[in-house]
């Protein structure tokens, strides 16, 4: 005995998983790239090539030489797009043996292992990391330093964190 198949409910069914397809790749699209202190970003590295470190990270928006880099000349790669300040997202660069020593995290896309992103107050961030925060006092920013040589820079601007930085040096 075969059962007639109601179209109303196929249709809702066909809804249904379409909702469910729809939902989870949104969830997935906007879950946060990991930032690991004092080592990297997703599965990139400091001190790791930067043609592997950006292949790891996804799609490379813009990369080129900077000349202008505190007096040296380093290869700057960028991710996702260019932002109202005119920063990137995340922007990495590597020196002059295309080796990776600094990401540069300026989007709340991005999380510390302690759940902190750029827009995270600067209280959370104390209440993350504790003791543990070095405070450098600076004219326009306050510098939180995590650990010292590879090290994550926090820097904040009216209680607020800007840009998280996980540097070789």
């Amino acid at each position: 005995m075969t059962r007639a198949r109601n179209p109303r409910t196929r249709s809702l069914a066909v809804s249904t998983v379409t909702f469910i397809l729809v939902a989870s790749v949104a969830s997935t699209a906007l879950a946060a790239v990991r930032v690991y202190e004092g080592k990297g970003v997703a599965s990139a590295r400091l001190g790791m090539r930067d043609s592997v470190a950006a292949a790891r990270i996804g799609k490379v928006t813009k990369s080129f030489r900077d000349r202008s880099y505190a007096g040296r000349v380093v290869y700057k790669y960028c991710f996702g797009r260019k932002m109202s300040s005119g920063r990137y997202p995340l922007e990495m660069y590597g020196d002059k043996t295309r080796k990776v020593f600094q990401f540069t995290v300026n989007s709340g896309s991005y999380v510390t292992v302690k759940g902190i992103r750029v827009g995270s107050g600067k209280d959370a961030l104390k209440r993350a990391y504790g003791d543990a925060l070095v405070e450098h006092e600076g004219s326009v920013y306050k510098r939180y330093t995590l650990g010292r040589a590879p090290a994550t820079d926090f820097y904040v601007k009216s209680d607020k964190v800007t840009s998280i930085v996980v540097r070789a040096r």
